[in-house]
């Protein structure tokens, strides 16, 4: 039994406490003596106040439809304006509070229309799925050859400039899913996501393919040392990534080929992205190059940086032999260091 003595109080029906994170009620009966009260027998009943957890699997998911957006990027502003997405296009549920927080970076080159398509289709999608997401859009510049693994280190490194996400989806810009229950979020290990692909007749082209749309958890991504910087131009980059993989022991899961479904518009090559030459000798010492070749050692400038009202747009340039020269600094220092502290060495 609780009891409490106070001055001067009159006190009838209920004594409430209410904290910043539950209310608690006390029902009470009580005895008065002159100008002191006495409460008694005191019973609690506590209704906790919080924002509920959004769910693993929402409700209601299930197959939908690419469309082709013919609007302007004013149309999707005020589209999206309901979901009050802050400044740079980060988006969270209005219904609940998100485990983890998603960043969505796309490697980007003159692809306008394709850009408009995916701010059409996805936020949509990924809003049914209660994601907390941010889209960055990472532009490489156009005097040297497209370098789609090193604009993910990019955009790996300046999303966690703006913010602790803990989640990464690598995507291409025109691959756009057709089933929600396809969940953009990241388990422990790293996900292939773009499993069935339209332009493939909805089948993986090769067993071995990581392509078009990768989720990775942050503690992956630090593990592998991100990507090579060395692929300019089209291919090897995504083979290269399977053997980062194989050397630090870990392998894709991917959904169900029912659920990993993706819609691909035809469209013809690319400018200043032929394909790479250099990609099959690349790969002969592609687990060699972990170490070195990645995150520690991509060397880029921003040019520019907008944050729009529904996605964050990176401008970056890339000097190919400053890059090259500082990977092979970060070799003979690695290599320095091994040396160092090589038994022979502490003898």
């Amino acid at each position: 039994m609780l009891q409490s003595t106070s001055r001067g109080i009159q006190i009838s029906g209920a004594f409430i406490i209410i904290s910043m994170s539950s209310v608690m009620i006390y029902w009470n009966s009580y005895q008065t003596k002159s100008a002191d009260i006495t409460i008694v027998n005191l019973t609690r009943q506590t209704t906790e106040i919080s924002i509920k957890t959004c769910l693993k699997n929402p409700p209601s998911l299930g197959h939908f439809v690419f469309h082709h957006f013919n609007g302007t990027l004013e149309d999707l502003n005020n589209k999206y304006q309901k979901y009050k997405p802050e400044l740079g296009g980060k988006f969270k549920p209005l219904e609940c509070q998100e485990r983890e927080k998603l960043a969505i970076i796309i490697p980007y080159r003159d692809r306008q229309r394709h850009l408009m398509d995916f701010l059409s289709h996805m936020p949509p999608m990924l809003l049914r799925q209660r994601v907390e997401f941010t889209i960055f859009v990472i532009e490489q510049d156009p005097q040297e050859k497209f370098n789609r693994a090193l604009m993910m280190n990019v955009g790996y490194l300046e999303a966690l400039k703006q913010d602790n996400y803990s989640c990464f989806i690598f995507h291409d810009v025109d691959m756009y899913p057709i089933n929600d229950n396809n969940i953009y979020k990241c388990s422990t290990s790293p996900r292939h996501l773009a499993v069935a692909v339209e332009k493939w007749k909805f089948r993986l082209p090769f067993r071995g393919y990581y392509g078009g749309v990768v989720a990775y958890p942050k503690a992956v991504i630090e593990k592998t040392n991100g990507f090579s910087n060395f692929y300019f131009g089209w291919g090897g980059e995504d083979d290269d990534l399977g053997a980062r993989l194989a050397v630090v022991g870990l392998k894709f899961v991917r959904p169900a080929a029912v659920y990993g479904r993706y819609a691909t518009p035809v469209h013809g090559k690319d400018k200043g992205n032929p394909v790479s030459k250099d990609r099959f000798r690349l790969l002969g010492n592609a687990k060699s190059r972990i170490w070195y070749d990645g995150l520690n050692s991509v060397v880029y400038n921003v040019s520019k940086i907008e944050k729009k009202k529904i996605y964050t747009h990176i401008h970056i340039t890339v000097d190919r032999q400053k890059l090259e020269e500082n990977v092979k600094l970060k070799n003979i220092e690695l290599e320095m260091q091994h040396l160092k502290s090589s038994p022979i060495n502490k003898q």
